[in-house]
């Protein structure tokens, strides 16, 4: 599915909602260029806003679906995903980071969960790309995970116990035949290890806005990829 017919299966449904659901991808991408734009400023109000909204405007898609050819279950699980994306992001987004880092990490941890609730009953056996697309996820996670081991310290468990879960959503959307949930899922986990090696290793150069393009690029991937094609 290319990327314009999966926007328009994604939010076009001729139910009477469709107005909402474009206004709504319409305030995610507005918001999230809005964060990039002053992503490099200080912590402040706005933009934490601007950052918590790019991922929040998505919880209320799948909830439009309620009632539809999807299980429930599944959207709402889709729903909290988005809604501890969002957490997540606040919290990253707060000055305090010592305190505010785990809390960000557990809220992105939870996302994870209800990733693979929407994700694990769709897979298959994964094959040629989508084979591939593990591999390559496989080498970054393992790859990262050992560069930052010896500096880890305290947190080295919650950080195993993450890149486990993150890990394990990524391979679950390579195991459902759509590709750009592969591709999306990929770009989560990289802007995560671009995070984690600032953090713990060095400063990456342009670190801010190559972690907010592709972790936004990846959740609007995920996100209408699945309202796309699991209804």
């Amino acid at each position: 599915m290319g990327g314009e017919p999966m926007l328009n299966a994604a939010l076009t449904l001729g139910d009477g909602l469709d107005t909402l659901r474009w206004a709504l991808a319409g305030i995610s991408l507005l918001t999230s260029l809005a964060y990039l734009a002053v992503e490099s400023q200080p912590a402040s109000t706005l933009r934490t806003t601007f950052k918590t909204a790019a991922i929040g405007a998505f919880v209320p898609l799948p909830l439009l679906d309620l009632g539809g050819n999807m299980a429930n279950l599944t959207l709402v699980a889709l729903a909290a995903a988005f809604l501890l994306s969002s957490f997540g992001d606040y919290f990253l987004a707060l000055e305090d980071d010592d305190k505010n880092f785990p809390r960000g990490l557990g809220s992105f941890l939870l996302a994870h969960i209800f990733y693979l609730i929407v994700l694990v009953p769709h897979a298959i056996t994964p094959r040629g790309p989508y084979l591939a697309g593990i591999t390559l996820l496989a080498l970054l996670s393992v790859g990262t995970l050992a560069w930052l081991w010896p500096v880890l310290g305290k947190l080295r468990v919650p950080v195993l116990l993450y890149m486990a879960v993150i890990s394990a959503m990524a391979i679950a959307a390579f195991s459902v035949p759509l590709p750009w949930l592969g591709i999306g899922a990929l770009l989560f986990v990289f802007s995560d290890a671009v995070i984690a090696i600032s953090k713990f290793r060095y400063p990456v150069p342009f670190r801010g806005p190559i972690v907010w393009i592709t972790y936004y690029a990846g959740q609007a991937l995920i996100a209408l990829s699945l309202l796309a094609a699991l209804r």
